[in-house]
């Protein structure tokens, strides 16, 4: 394989194969796959491709969920210089049709589950000029993947590529129209890494609460480093030292060294975190990001469910079978396996943090997952696509500590302005703006989107919030979520954390709806829990013990299920055009 490449991730992955090659880096239901396995096939994909004429800049869409085939495609084709356009595989075929023209791809992969909805969008493909299938399908001129694979060589294609450029395209929700391809760079997405692991050493090695919990979570709290530097952090010396002055500074000089150092980074390390992200979707760059900061520092084995559905028992015995310390998932996620009625039985000690993000993880969830994972901490990590993607992150560790809609201190630069962009002080709710190297290259063939989201090197995230007393964001919500009702500003998120703890609710979205005499008025859309039922009195004199009267909503619609996105987020825009006008 030779010790050198001119590529970012064949240099990172020979590495990882040089130092650790009997080291596994996938678990993927009874498939244990090491790197020295892994590696090949990525070479594999990377020769295949160039042998269907992909280059270097080129764009190539796959679709395929959480499996080691996502892994060696998304990385077969940064090896061949290209740019990885992942789909969400819950797409129809109107939408894959749309993304497939979008991105300018003329190869697109995709696993025989997706099947039916690929290759019926397929004849509005125009610009696809191979498509190659892992499994049976019903389109004849598909290539097979694994044939397409045996047929090519296994060695590094050294094809050249930098830090400046783009790492991968990652496609955004769309829930308010098609979604934009957000341009992500190898270098915003190391320096996010740096950010990142610098701001969660500091703040969960050197915190002030001194309990049992944080004694057993700091000592055996997973940091995506070299052993050898793992235990150095712990020490009182070190952590005295990140408390002082540029302390932060300093141990983010020292992770970006070793991120960019592929051999720092892989020799001597013997100890990879096991990590699982099962209701995070790789196609989404909450847990893409992860998925490469794995890729830059080996120090990450990825264990993942065998089934597309989320299933609690299966996700539960895997933690407790694999001894999983890194558990990522978004609230929806995390809220079904807190309410999973056997969640006691499993042993879920080996898990030392549980992060969490795509959205506000409430807090009468966070103190669930607190007292159901004996030695972990939560990382609440917050931000969105465009800034790749975090942009804050809390650390809790204790119940009485944690803040409700506080997604903690900024890891980049950070405002709130008004409505004309004027800096707004503590405690006033505005829009975040946030500036830094983390921040995409811009929304692909967009260029009068990307403009209208920059303004002078800051990015205007669409979420509002304020900064509190410590410093910390406190989100509101989405800029366009707000209801305006008689004059007055109503936050649906707000009106949704109260709605949320009756006993009866199992799932809420609040709208708002036309109104002839307010303008707009607040509904309530709620899916019940199984087996129960309420009138609509019950649940608004629930509210008013918590909610001033004009956030109180004026009308409630019962529904089986409410839509919700792969990654867990509230089609909001699919409820109003449902429920808004009944």
């Amino acid at each position: 394989m030779g010790d050198y490449s001119p590529n970012i991730i064949a240099n990172s992955f020979i590495s990882c194969t040089t130092h650790n090659g009997d080291g596994e880096y996938i678990i993927f239901g009874e498939r244990r796959i090491k790197w020295r396995e892994f590696l090949p096939r990525v070479f594999k994909v990377a020769n295949a491709l160039i042998a269907l004429g992909v280059k270097r800049g080129d764009n190539v869409a796959f679709m395929f969920h959480n499996t080691p085939e996502f892994l060696e495609i998304n990385y077969g084709i940064q090896v061949v210089g290209g740019v990885p356009a992942p789909m969400n595989y819950r797409f129809t075929p109107r939408e894959i049709e749309y993304q497939g023209n979008h991105c300018d791809a003329s190869v697109f992969l995709y696993d025989s589950i997706w099947a039916e909805a690929v290759e019926a969008a397929a004849p509005g493909l125009e610009k696809i000029k191979h498509f190659v299938r892992r499994g049976e399908g019903g389109l004849e001129e598909a290539l097979d993947y694994e044939q397409l694979l045996g047929e090519a060589k296994d060695t590094d294609p050294k094809v050249a590529n930098e830090w400046k450029d783009v790492a991968v395209m990652i496609y955004t929700g769309g829930t308010t129209g098609f979604p934009k391809g957000v341009m992500l760079t190898y270098q915003a997405h190391i320096d996010m890494f740096v950010m990142l692991f610098a701001a969660l050493a500091i703040r969960a090695l050197t915190s002030n609460v001194k309990s049992k919990r944080h004694q057993r979570v700091v000592e055996g709290l997973p940091l995506p480093v070299p052993s050898i530097l793992g235990p150095i952090l712990r020490t009182r010396f070190v952590q005295k030292w990140l408390k002082g002055p540029g302390g932060e500074e300093k141990l983010r000089q020292k992770a970006y060294e070793t991120f960019s150092d592929p051999n720092a980074a892989k020799k001597g390390y013997k100890r990879a975190m096991k990590a699982t992200y099962p209701s995070m979707p790789f196609f989404h760059d909450a847990a893409y990001a992860n998925m490469m900061m794995g890729a830059f520092t080996g120090a990450m084995i990825l264990v993942l469910p065998d089934s597309v559905r989320f299933d609690p028992a299966l996700i539960l015995g895997m933690v407790e079978k694999e001894k999983v310390s890194t558990m990522g998932n978004v609230p929806t996620g995390w809220k079904k396996l807190v309410d999973y009625p056997e969640v006691g039985r499993y042993d879920l000690s080996s898990v030392r943090m549980a992060a969490t993000g795509g959205g506000v993880c409430p807090a009468p969830l966070k103190k669930q997952i607190l007292r159901l994972f004996p030695n972990t901490m939560i990382l609440d990590a917050f931000g969105q696509t465009e800034m790749t993607p975090v942009t804050a992150i809390r650390v809790d560790m204790e119940e009485d500590t944690i803040q409700n809609r506080s997604v903690g201190k900024s890891i980049v630069e950070v405002r709130v302005v008004d409505e004309n962009g004027k800096d707004l002080p503590q405690g006033e709710v505005g829009e975040i703006l946030y500036r830094s190297n983390t921040v995409m290259k811009g929304y692909y063939r967009d260029d009068e989107k990307t403009r209208e989201v920059m303004e002078d090197g800051w990015f205007r995230s669409g979420d509002l919030g304020y900064l509190d007393e410590d410093g910390e964001i406190r989100v509101a919500d989405r800029k366009k979520e707000c209801i305006n009702t008689g004059g007055e500003k109503v936050f649906p998120l707000e009106v949704e954390e109260v709605l949320a703890k009756h006993v009866k609710v199992d799932d809420v979205c609040v709208i708002g709806v036309p109104d002839e005499e307010w303008g707009t008025s607040v509904r309530a859309v709620i899916q019940l829990k199984k087996g129960k039922e309420a009138e609509p009195k019950e649940l608004l004199d629930f509210c008013r013990a918590e909610l001033a009267g004009y956030k109180i909503p004026r009308s409630v619609l019962f529904v089986d299920e409410l839509p919700r996105s792969p990654v867990g987020k509230m089609l909001r825009e699919k409820v109003r055009e449902v429920y808004g006008q009944i």
